[in-house]
């Protein structure tokens, strides 16, 4: 008799699907259980598969971005800020941020603060919190590779970017600034063109 297989992260209880997920060691301070485990409400293998391939994407981004938050800069001591950085009046990506939340942040839940906050962490991870006009289309490719050296799935990236160019458009906008958007135009590749590791790859 054929054994039906459970989707990744799954169990059955009663006949409803679980999602049931370690939390990786080097996070554990931040939750209070070592597993983290859900209802996908949801009797049907197929509806099981892609609740649980969602969710277990998100929990990567999400510890990713707790990995990079708590990441040192090598040699930070060493660091010049540009001139240019130095004789800009506009605001930083963190300055855009903070408007963007505050003004469409408004009746909005508390995913849409976390994956902003995330996402521009990011930006200020790879290529540090600058004024808008101190990002190039080249550094702005360059977080890219790094998103992708650090094996965050493409749909993934391309989601980071789509929030970082939301933010900065907004500012852009919103206070009728005269500088372009770094972050558009730049070449997204497809997910069918890579394949996604899990997050415990990741060496920061």
């Amino acid at each position: 008799m054929k054994t039906l297989k459970h989707p990744s992260y799954t169990y059955r209880k009663c006949g409803v699907y679980y999602f049931s997920k370690a939390v990786p060691q080097d996070l554990a301070e931040f939750y209070a259980r070592p597993r983290i485990v859900k209802s996908l409400r949801t009797k049907s293998l197929s509806h099981a598969k892609t609740a649980s391939r969602s969710l277990s994407s998100r929990l990567e981004d999400y510890w990713l971005g707790l990995r990079l938050q708590r990441a040192d800069v090598p040699a930070a001591n060493l660091l010049v800020v540009p001139r240019e950085q130095l004789e800009s009046t506009l605001p930083t990506i963190e300055d855009a941020l903070e408007l963007y939340l505050s003004v469409k942040g408004q009746s909005k839940g508390k995913l849409f603060f976390s994956h902003a906050k995330r996402n521009v962490s990011y930006v200020v991870a790879c290529l540090g919190s600058r004024p808008l006009d101190c990002y190039s289309s080249a550094d702005a490719a360059a977080s890219r590779q790094w998103l992708s050296n650090k094996r965050l799935g493409n749909t993934s990236v391309v989601r980071v970017f789509s929030v970082v160019k939301a933010i900065v458009n907004f500012c852009i906008k919103e206070l009728g600034l005269n500088c372009k958007n770094a972050f558009l135009g730049i070449y997204l590749p497809s997910e069918k063109n890579k394949k996604r590791h899990p997050i415990k790859d990741i060496k920061l």
